[in-house]
């Protein structure tokens, strides 16, 4: 049975909050097991009903606990959004501060590639060959450049065999397709050819995984976001001009 100690210190339902945490992370408590009544857990602690279900009431909401009814209080099972929702939301009020979401991206995508060079899978080789195929069909008008660039980066991540990974991925490019719309589209139109070197610069990035080189496949990605990250903040400096004048 978990061991709870009487509170005696800090803020009370702070320490109730840290304990079970504490319990949580050690393996005392696991996923799917049933807590303490609130009384129960109020005498243990020797300390109040209302400071212990203020601290339940907090991990609740943070989904750590379930409260079920009736039933009583569980130790919840992480969902497939339990990391990812809460990062939505700080990338959201993020999403005015440019650098900062294409730094996140940058990290997360020469990982992601190193990791596809090691791990991808024959199916997956194949599609992200049709990807940069489907690129080259479709110069030097670059009519499904977006399209296919997203596609081709998502499958990447997928590649790389962490399903945590490619749900960040697919994360921030959301946000980013939400921020910068307008802006790569710019780029792609205003560009001379712009729509040939990403071509170039995707099928590179893809013969390196095919021939399983991580350290190269890393590189060329980094190179490669390094080059649209520079583009995109260029643009969106002269946007933000133009509307100050």
């Amino acid at each position: 049975m978990a061991e709870f100690k009487p509170v005696k210190t800090k803020r009370t339902s702070e320490s109730i909050l840290e304990q079970i945490k504490k319990l949580i992370i050690e393996g005392q408590l696991a996923p799917g097991d049933k807590l303490l009544t609130e009384r129960e857990l109020s005498e243990r602690l020797q300390v109040s009903r209302a400071s212990v279900r203020e601290a339940l009431s907090a991990l609740n909401l943070a989904g750590i606990l379930e409260i079920r009814h009736g039933e009583g209080i569980y130790v919840k099972r992480p969902g497939p959004d339990a990391v990812i929702e809460p990062l939505t939301y700080i990338l959201l009020l993020e999403k005015d501060k440019l650098q900062n979401i294409l730094e996140v991206r940058k990290a997360l995508e020469v990982e992601a590639a190193g990791l596809a060079a090691e791990r991808c899978t024959p199916g997956l080789l194949h599609e992200l060959k049709a990807v940069v195929e489907e690129m080259e069909e479709d110069l030097p008008a670059g009519e499904k450049a977006e399209q296919l660039d997203l596609r081709f980066h998502l499958t990447l991540a997928q590649a790389s065999q962490n399903p945590l990974l490619s749900r960040l991925m697919n994360t921030v490019q959301e946000i980013i397709g939400q921020t910068l719309k307008v802006t790569r589209a710019l780029w792609l139109s205003a560009t001379s050819g712009t729509t040939r070197r990403l071509f170039e610069e995707h099928r590179d990035i893809y013969l390196a995984v095919a021939a399983k080189d991580r350290s190269r496949a890393r590189e060329l990605m980094y190179k490669h976001l390094w080059k649209v990250e520079v583009e995109l903040l260029r643009i969106d400096l002269h946007k933000f001009r133009q509307k100050q004048n």
